[in-house]
């Protein structure tokens, strides 16, 4: 069986003084454990900012393959008139559309939204992500797991070789995360 945590800590060139060694376990204090790259949050492990810089490099990192079920609302192709768009001044929808095009070729169906190729790379890479690595984590009750970026949707990607989520615990992201487990284990 592949050590997901050992190869994806290899991969983001993560060392020993990158990990948190041990359990971290909720509830060591009042409130929430945050796993933040706001300095002004107190972060229970520091991240490491990684750079992320094509949709290939993502794929690796989230798994994404050929044959994977594609996300349900695929959109339109970008029309042609669009494909030097500036991505500051994208509305909505289009923002919408755009964030759609990258989950599709994040489950492998690339073929399928090729049209946005170029409006996807201008909107997202490269991507710097902060990278917590922890060997073991235990989410208490009454004690959730916070994980939040500096700013914006800034990805945030947790490493871990388990989780464990006791009865009445609770994981909040307040961005897209990544999270590269070996084991997720509930209680």
């Amino acid at each position: 069986m592949v050590d997901l945590f050992k190869e994806t800590s290899s991969r983001l060139g993560l060392t020993e003084a990158d990990i948190y060694q041990g359990t971290l376990t909720t509830g060591g204090q009042p409130g929430p454990t945050y796993l933040s790259t706001k300095p002004q949050v107190p972060s229970a492990v520091k991240a490491k900012m990684v750079s992320i810089h094509t949709i290939e490099e993502l794929k690796d990192l989230v798994g994404g393959s050929a044959g994977a079920a594609a996300p349900r609302n695929i959109p339109e192709p970008w029309p042609q008139n669009k494909q030097e768009a500036d991505v500051k001044h994208l509305n909505e929808s289009e923002e919408r559309q755009v964030y759609a095009a990258l989950r599709t070729m994040l489950a492998g169906q690339q073929e399928t939204v090729s049209s946005y190729t170029g409006i996807v790379e201008r909107r997202y890479f490269p991507i710097q992500a902060g990278v917590f690595a922890v060997n073991d984590i235990v989410v208490k009750p009454d004690h959730p797991l916070v994980i939040e970026p500096e700013e914006g949707h800034d990805p945030v990607i947790l490493n871990v070789n388990s989780i464990t989520l006791e009865p009445g615990g609770q994981i909040f992201c307040h961005t897209p995360v990544i999270i590269i487990a070996n084991k997720f284990i509930k209680q």
